[in-house]
């Protein structure tokens, strides 16, 4: 067999049809007609028809006339940045722009700039490459002009959030955009969501946001980056706001709920990072050689506590152990507020010098703390526990 080969075959049983990709030790590589790869052990294989791709590229292509709506997308990789390879049967990244104004809805209004920033799995972004995510962002909006960031599910929570402490002023919205499933499955929501990433731009926002469906039919939603949480590992509605609402909705017209911030007359970028922090997932029985080891060294550190934000007694102990690292701590539970001054525990962490940040997502304190000792070092403490993007919500809902 060819690469690219369309094959009919049983498996364990089981009909099924796709693209023949590789053979690897003794292992097939195939792309199942529903959209995902599978590999296996090519005994278990039963070949049953061969057929050679007719075409090796989509059939449907129409022209298109730019808009007048100025509008960047910049892709920096993962699923949503990426189109079907019909000569492999895998994913390739999206180099032509053509290719938005052939496939992606709503987008007639705007003339707009493609730019390839990385081609990576979001898992291998480092604070280097966002402060390079938020450089490149600058060159545009300092012109007031929105800008997309294509960006892998996985850790886009993370990025988003780190831009929009970066950006301390927005003359244009910076809107990440995803998707949870490859361009070339059925169900993808990869062009659904760039189509109503774009007609958010229009709005009058001046912060960082995350565009992705907020339903499992078509209706896109636009959270405020430092309040959002990928929950799902693979649904299309994977990504919520937390304690907060949806800025705006889009299902083919826009809905705005209005409470978000209005764009600035300038952008500022403070463009500096320091990645000398960690967070921990603290555990019952937690080693303290083991916490210690994941602290030493650090500037800041951010716990996920237990409940109202707990540890153990002797993880307390190594807290005071390390004088020269700033503690933080935020919760693993989803919803509420840490409050150290409810149980002996919170009080001990308290008089260790562990500093409680309320509902503030870990994830978001993890990059703010990053952004504070990069721009601001000499004021970590005080401006973790101001609200500076909207990162601590003052409505908490009761679920």
């Amino acid at each position: 067999m060819d690469t690219g080969d369309i094959i009919s075959f049983k498996y364990n049983g089981r009909d099924y049809s796709g693209i023949y990709i590789n053979e690897s030790n003794g292992f097939y590589t195939l792309k199942l007609s529903n959209g995902y790869n599978i590999i296996v052990d090519k005994s278990d294989v039963k070949i049953e028809a061969i057929k050679k791709p007719e075409n090796s590229e989509p059939s449907k292509k129409i022209k298109y006339k730019k808009g007048d709506k100025k509008l960047v997308i910049m892709t920096t990789g993962g699923t949503i940045g990426s189109t079907v390879d019909y000569s492999t049967g895998a994913v390739r990244p999206v180099k032509d722009p053509e290719f938005i104004y052939n496939y992606i809805p709503y987008i007639d209004d705007f003339d707009i700039k493609y730019e390839v920033l990385d081609n990576m799995l979001s898992e291998n972004v480092t604070a280097e490459k966002m402060m390079n995510f938020a450089r490149r962002a600058y060159n545009y909006l300092k012109e007031n002009i929105p800008v997309l960031i294509f960006h892998g599910t996985d850790t886009m929570q993370y990025t988003a959030s780190a831009l929009a402490f970066m950006f301390e002023k927005l003359s244009a919205p910076v809107i990440f955009v995803g998707s949870q499933r490859s361009p070339d499955r059925p169900s993808s929501d990869a062009f659904i969501n760039i189509g109503a990433a774009a007609n958010f731009s229009l709005m009058d926002l001046g912060e960082v946001s995350i565009a992705m469906h907020s339903y499992t039919s078509d209706i896109v939603g636009l959270s405020r980056a430092v309040r959002t949480r990928k929950m799902h590992t693979s649904r299309r509605d994977a990504f919520k706001p937390i304690d907060d609402d949806y800025i705006a909705f889009f299902d083919g017209k826009l809905k705005i709920n209005e409470n978000y911030k209005k764009r600035d007359d300038e952008t500022i970028l403070m463009d500096k990072l320091n990645d000398n922090v960690s967070i921990v997932y603290f555990y019952p029985g937690m080693k303290s050689d083991d916490f210690s080891s994941l602290v030493s060294g650090k500037d800041a550190v951010i716990i996920m506590g237990t409940g109202l934000g707990h540890v153990s007694d002797n993880i307390i102990e190594e807290i005071k152990r390390h004088k020269d690292t700033k503690f933080f701590m935020t919760s693993q539970c989803i919803f509420g507020n840490t409050n150290l001054n409810v149980y002996s525990t919170g009080r001990k962490l308290i008089d260790a010098g562990v500093i409680s940040l309320g509902n503030m997502l870990p994830e978001t304190a993890y990059v703010k703390a990053m952004y504070i000792l990069g721009s601001h070092p000499d004021k970590l403490e005080e401006m973790m526990l101001l609200n500076l993007r909207g990162e601590l919500s003052d409505r908490i809902l009761l679920r």
